[in-house]
């Protein structure tokens, strides 16, 4: 079972994103002016319903926190999913999330891929 999720952040005024994104990711620049979250989800031993229910509760949610006009923080909602591992007849629901987040173009990143910072 796989699904792909996406969720829009604007980033007009924005000078630095702080990402604490708790699943595997990819950072990619395009021409617009926001971020772009492309989560894929891939559920093993796991049905559509049990995927819409997770997708439904925001299991896969990234949020947006600004400390300022000029700073925010795009985080993982629920980053302990492993913690709270799902059982059913058929064994453990095995879940991989992987991200592509799409930066306008105007900024650079660090090596860890955890600051984003807009070019001067």
């Amino acid at each position: 079972m796989v699904r792909t999720l996406y969720q829009m952040f604007q980033a007009d005024s924005v000078k630095t994103i702080h990402l604490e994104i708790s699943d595997i990711y990819e950072i990619y620049t395009w021409a617009g002016n926001s971020v772009l979250i492309e989560t894929t989800i891939k559920l093993g031993n796991g049905s559509k319903e049990i995927l819409d229910f997770l997708i439904k509760n925001g299991r896969y949610d990234v949020a947006l926190d600004s400390t300022s006009q000029e700073e925010i923080r795009l985080y993982t909602k629920m980053p302990d999913r492993n913690k709270n591992k799902l059982k059913t007849p058929a064994g453990e629901v095995t879940e991989i999330p992987e991200a592509k987040i799409f930066v306008p173009d105007s900024f650079i990143w660090t090596e860890d891929k955890k600051t984003l910072t807009r070019k001067e």
